[in-house]
């Protein structure tokens, strides 16, 4: 059984586009803090990286093995998280570079002709929630003579 499902309109593509970067920014954050703190490796249950493996008995000797390591995973995953966050910090421009456009782009008759189907819309909710309200009112005032009549 083929399922047809609706092209999404471009107001929803690019919502979907401005949330998925957003979300990347957040992530790539949170992975910048993470790497830039030693959490993650207590998260694990290992002990501290910063606290070593081993003595440096003069600065020119290379530091312990575990903290040479955690410290190359965090310049690492560092780098990667401020890659990642440069990419979707230039997505989420070139999608204000385009909603501007599209803003600039359109012309006077379409934003009017926009603004007052908008209001159409809005008259004809009104109008069906007036409509509504006038009925439960009558109801009430029937339900209220009833009581009068029975009292």
């Amino acid at each position: 059984m083929d399922r047809v499902e609706k092209d999404l309109t471009p107001e929803q593509e690019w919502r979907q586009s401005l949330n998925a970067t957003i979300n990347r920014l957040s992530t790539q954050y949170v992975n910048l803090l993470r790497a830039a703190s030693s959490t993650a490796a207590l998260e694990k249950g290992q002990p501290d990286p910063r606290a070593g493996g081993g003595k440096m008995n003069n600065p020119t000797d290379a530091p312990p093995p575990p903290l040479a390591s955690s410290t190359n995973l965090s310049a690492l995953q560092c780098q990667l998280a401020c890659e990642n966050i440069c990419v979707a910090s230039s997505q989420l421009l070139s999608l204000i570079r385009t909603l501007r456009l599209s803003l600039l782009l359109m012309d006077e008759d379409v934003i009017q002709a926009e603004e007052a189907w908008q209001v159409h819309q809005l008259q004809g909710l009104t109008q069906k929630a007036q409509d509504e309200a006038n009925v439960i009112e009558q109801e009430w005032l029937q339900l209220r003579a009833q009581e009068l009549d029975e009292a």
